[in-house]
């Protein structure tokens, strides 16, 4: 477990304007007002959207992601959260997941993957970071998958 208690917060608030890609813009945020980690939570709508979900194997154990579901149609965004943080080669990186309505009112989720979001109309969000506490997104052996944890900032 990786738990990291903080006495200072800064909130950003934020839009996204048409044709930018949802995570990079996110990445662009934190890296314009010098914030490492942080958590973001946004709505809005996307002009296309690119998500994978765990697989499992015969056993029906984890075995990794699936094959990504990629939709090219606007979408509304309900809701995505997700932690801003370093990953193994020192640079930003973003873990988020999130919930879309299809134009045909399905509603279909997953960890959305980077550079393939694109904002249709707009994305309002909310990061809320502390310089007291740095995520680092690095890869578990035993869990065969990149997780955060959190540490004192120095």
């Amino acid at each position: 477990m990786s738990v990291k208690s903080t006495s200072t917060n800064q909130v950003i608030y934020g839009a996204l304007g048409c044709g930018e890609d949802l995570m990079e813009g996110i990445i662009r945020i934190c890296k314009e007002n010098n914030l490492n980690s942080g958590m973001v939570t946004c709505i809005g709508s996307l002009d296309e959207v690119g998500f994978t979900v765990f697989k499992l194997n015969s056993e029906n154990q984890l075995d990794g992601y699936a094959e990504p579901t990629i939709i090219k149609e606007p979408v509304e965004l309900i809701q995505a959260t997700g932690f801003v943080c370093i990953d193994e080669n020192g640079e930003h990186d973003l873990h988020m997941h999130g919930m879309i309505e299809r134009m045909d009112s399905t509603i279909q989720a997953g960890h959305f993957l980077r550079g393939y979001n694109k904002v249709c109309v707009t994305v309002e969000l909310t990061i809320v970071a502390s310089p007291e506490v740095t995520a680092y997104r690095r890869y578990n052996d035993s869990l065969g998958y990149k997780v955060i944890q959190f540490e004192d900032s120095i």
